[in-house]
């Protein structure tokens, strides 16, 4: 028998029962029952986009100006709500996987 202790941050302690899943399909809370998106990106650091920014990356644009490092991030917008994925090159800025939310 296999049985996966650990994917990515979550742990066994994270689990979702088959109990809590089939409460989510008679209509429970999605809160009680599934965990924020954040906590799936809790190694991946923020950065927090203007609201011009914010708008762009929605839309799947490039956003340039940007001073940060060369990297990953997970953009925000100014009420904290995840935007997207995005990749940051020499001031750019381009989404790598968008937040429909």
């Amino acid at each position: 028998m296999l049985r996966r202790t650990k994917a990515g941050p979550f742990d066994l302690s994270q689990a979702i029962s088959l109990d809590k899943l089939n409460a989510f399909g008679q209509g429970a809370a999605q809160s009680d029952v599934i965990l924020p998106l954040e906590a799936g990106l809790v190694d991946i650091p923020a950065l927090n986009l203007s609201p011009e920014a914010a708008g762009a990356i929605r839309q799947g644009r490039v956003w340039t100006g940007v001073s940060t490092h060369d990297g990953l991030y997970w953009g925000r917008d100014a009420e904290n709500r995840p935007v997207a994925l995005i990749e940051a090159l020499a001031g750019t800025l381009k989404v790598v996987r968008g937040f429909n939310l």
